[in-house]
């Protein structure tokens, strides 16, 4: 029996084996930490017992030397003195405290120079030390650079100091430093100097030694720097306080105790002055930030704990060993047949259909397996049937999705319906390969813009196929007959002529009258749209739904009408919105689309549908879409200028002769007119029209024509030197690649905006400049193709630039602010 690394048998037992490893792991974790858990327990418990009763005795006495501090320091900064006074108050302040704390034994007072007691300037320092039994006056010089006296100067405030042996107290003291304030001329405090208390700390060994600790332990007391100031002398053996340091076991590593970001007390494991590991458990002496600590060496629990873990090791490798032989016997048992049943399956991926199964008997899952496996084999060629067909079917449902999406315009620019007085969006998502929503937007003419958006009813490949013909049929008739009502009466019929499937389909369309907002729309049993007005508020449109399309023959269909205002937003859906449903059966409803169009606030189409759709997702969570999702936004912008009564008159400018007819023809209209309308007639469009062949030489004449126009309107000459350009880049595209014979350009101003307005109008091929896309000004001009630079130009410098193919002819205008 051969032995596979890779084989089932290895790999379960090493998989059981891992199991194996970490129950055990886990157990002897778990082990470990009670263990360690109740060591940690006891020491802390006994470390917190020790520690209480001692830290509060001397918190209590160095928090009491703090208060007489404070007092002394407040005295002298209130009460000025003489030299002959302040001798007085330092010994009987040192008297007084003595009396509270005998540890203390000196009183220290320091001013800033020129600030003492009948000095003008220069130092002054005084001393009140209590040495045998009595009490001493001493002056001191030369502070200012003492530690105790410039860090309480200059941080201003109060602090105990690191201990030391002062110059005038030959032992190793604390000293509580205040500094002292006074009130100059102007009412202010002013820094006058810094008040010294100096209390022995040598009854802190004393207090350590006489402290009972279990196991070996002892006490110890470190400074805020961690600097050792009381500890027994079987720790010290001639070492100096600043070489007794603790540190704290980090792992493998050792590093000096540090009690930032700690609680007020815990434990940890360290060690003292390079000392046995021990359990210490610290407390944070709160008066003067220094820490007491207790200390129990731990080798004994070590080594215990130690052996344990040997002991649990030899034990549990040794079980390994026997359960290994176990479970590779039982895994080579049950890896034969699947081995077998493994050879048979690679014949049977080679095309090898008559491969023979191993017979395996039983009733475990190994034959149940290789029971399965032989059914497998005589489905197998059936099931690569129809794969093979469904795969063809799957390509053919893309490809007809493809086409389906490819039909329906995908931006305003594919249909040359986008103008400044409105924006839209379009939004589709069916819920199979393909559906039967649809949408629709193009212009009948240059101020009309018809918008449609329907559902067809059922789904799939029939849906869609009926969609796109109700779509063509709507479209073709709608252009041709410009009356929603007709075009929906024609599209009826057709529809429903030869419908021998009964399908129907719900239709909402509109013709927005673009200079005034006016829409005349029908309905064919589809849901009203949403108005979305510019104070913030929404409704439905009222409106009176008839038949579904293509239900009936003969159905007549009402054209109704509703106004938009500028700001207004217009927002059409199929019932794929309304009608999502969430895991409660719960419809997303018409109160909900509502709510969310009214707080889409200034958000565009394109924005405006993609919050709807979040919306929808939010609300059905993860319930699959059961009916196609189609929306179609339009913002009427409207124009910023008032109605106005608008006359005009062509006359060929070549023909100077004919310039009385323009005088005439004003005055004809504003003599019966008022002051009002007169103002009005000020700002109308003056429009003025020239004619030529297409042949280069006449460029000049059409920019001579667009100058003596533009000349007495005063405007920039960067405006009109930008639409020499345009003019020259335009007429030149025509003479080169329209094959035009005539050419119209129509000039129209309006002075009160100085604005102007040109149209080319040629008669050559279909040809829109304006979809061909931008060159690539960031190459070199060598890497850069050939043309297209000068279209960029114009759709850069004019304030729009739009294209219609109108009949025959072409048309191009571009609006210009001089």
């Amino acid at each position: 029996m051969g032995f596979n690394f890779r084989g089932l048998a290895f790999k379960q037992s090493l998989m059981i084996l891992a199991a194996i490893t970490i129950i055990f792991g886990l157990i002897f974790g778990i082990m470990s930490f009670k263990t360690q858990d109740m060591l940690n327990k006891m020491t802390y418990e006994n470390g917190e017992e020790s520690s209480r009763a001692n830290v509060n005795y001397i918190d209590k006495l160095f928090t009491a030397g703090k208060v007489i501090g404070e007092d002394v320091a407040e005295n002298l900064g209130s009460h000025p003195m003489t030299k002959a006074d302040m001798d007085d108050f330092l010994m009987q302040s040192l008297f007084n405290a003595r009396r509270t704390i005998p540890q203390i034994i000196a009183v220290v007072v320091a001013y800033e120079p020129g600030m003492g007691p009948e000095t003008s300037e220069g130092e002054y320092m005084r001393l009140a030390r209590f040495e045998n039994n009595e009490i001493k006056l001493i002056s001191g010089a030369n502070y200012q650079d003492k530690e105790w006296y410039s860090s309480t100067r200059d941080g201003r405030k109060s602090r105990w100091q690191e201990p030391f042996i002062g110059e005038f107290v030959p032992e190793p003291i604390a000293v509580y430093t205040v500094p002292i304030y006074q009130k100059n001329m102007q009412g202010e405090d002013v820094l006058a100097g810094v008040i010294a208390i100096d209390m022995s700390i040598d009854f802190l060994k004393d207090e350590v030694a006489s402290i009972p600790i279990s196991n070996s332990g002892y006490a110890l007391i470190t400074t805020a720097k961690n600097m050792a100031v009381a500890y027994p002398k079987k720790i010290a053996e001639g070492k100096r306080n600043r070489d007794i340091i603790v540190r704290e076991k980090r792992g493998q590593k050792q590093v000096e105790f540090d009690r930032k970001g700690r609680d007020s007390s815990g434990l940890f494991i360290g060690t003292v002055a390079g000392g046995e590991e021990s359990a210490i458990y610290y407390t944070t002496i709160h008066s003067t930030n220094w820490t007491f600590m207790v200390v129990w060496p731990i080798q004994k629990y070590l080594e215990d704990q130690s052996l344990m873990r040997q002991l649990f090791l030899i034990l549990s490798l040794g079980g390994y060993g026997i359960i290994l032989v176990i479970i590779l016997l039982i895994s080579f048992r049950v890896a034969k047949p699947l081995k077998d049943l493994a050879i048979a399956a690679r014949k049977l991926g080679r095309g090898n259909f008559d491969v023979a199964i191993p017979k395996i008997t039983g009733h475990d899952e190994v034959a149940e397996f290789a029971w399965a496996f032989s059914n497998m084999l005589t489905e197998l060629k059936d099931n690569i049937e129809k794969q093979k067909d469904m795969k063809r079917i799957e390509r053919e449902l893309d490809l007809a999705r493809n086409i389906q999406l490819s039909m329906l315009p995908g931006e305003e620019r594919d249909e040359n319906s986008d103008d400044d007085r409105h924006e839209l969006a379009p939004f589709l998502l069916p819920a199979k390969e393909v559906g039967g929503d649809f949408y629709d937007f193009f212009k009948i003419d240059n101020d009309h813009l018809c918008v449609v958006i329907g559902d067809v009813s059922g789904k799939g490949v029939a849906a869609a196929l009926f969609m796109m013909v109700a779509r063509i049929i709507l479209r073709t008739m709608t252009k041709n007959l410009k009356s929603i009502s007709d075009a929906f009466n024609k599209t009826n019929y057709a529809l429903a002529k030869r419908n021998r499937l009964n399908m129907f389909v719900t239709v909402w369309a509109g013709i927005i009258d673009l200079r005034t907002g006016h829409i005349d729309f029908a309905s064919a049993g589809h849901n009203p749209p949403v108005v979305r007005n510019k104070n913030g508020s929404a409704e439905f449109i009222p409106s009176k739904s008839s038949v579904v399309m293509a239900a009936m023959e003969n159905t007549i269909y009402k054209q109704q009408s509703y106004d938009l205002k500028p700001g207004d937003t217009l927002f059409l859906y199929t019932d794929g919105v309304t009608e999502a449903t969430n895991h409660d059966n719960e419809l997303f409803g018409d109160n909900r689309l509502l709510d969310i169009i009214k707080k889409s606030g200034d958000l565009t189409p394109a924005e405006t549908c993609t919050l709807v759709k979040k919306e929808i997702d939010d609300f059905v969570q993860d319930v699959p879409q059961f009916d196609d999702i189609t929306m179609l936004t339009i913002k009427f912008n409207g124009i910023d200028e008032p109605v106005w009564e608008r006359y005009e008159k062509t006359i060929d400018v070549s023909n100077n002769g004919k310039s009385g007819e323009l005088k005439s023809f004003v005055e004809d209209i504003l003599t019966p007119m008022d002051g009002a309308k007169k103002m009005q007639m000020k700002d109308a469009w003056e429009r003025y029209e020239k004619i030529v062949d297409v042949i280069p030489e006449n460029q000049d004449i059409l920019t001579a024509f667009v100058e003596g126009i533009l000349a007495p309107m005063d405007g920039s000459m960067k405006s009109q030197m930008q639409i020499n350009i345009a003019i020259d880049e335009i007429y030149s595209n025509i003479v080169k690649f329209s094959g035009a014979t005539r050419v119209t350009l129509i000039v129209e101003v309006r002075k009160a905006t100085l604005t102007a307005r040109l149209t080319f109008i040629d008669n050559g091929k279909p040809y829109d400049p304006i979809k061909q896309a931008d060159p690539d000004i960031t190459l070199p001009a060598e890497e850069r193709e050939i043309g297209g630079l000068g279209i960029f130009i114009v759709k850069k410098t004019m304030d729009s630039v739009s294209y219609r193919r109108n009949g025959e002819n072409n048309e191009l205008a571009i609006t210009k602010t001089l």
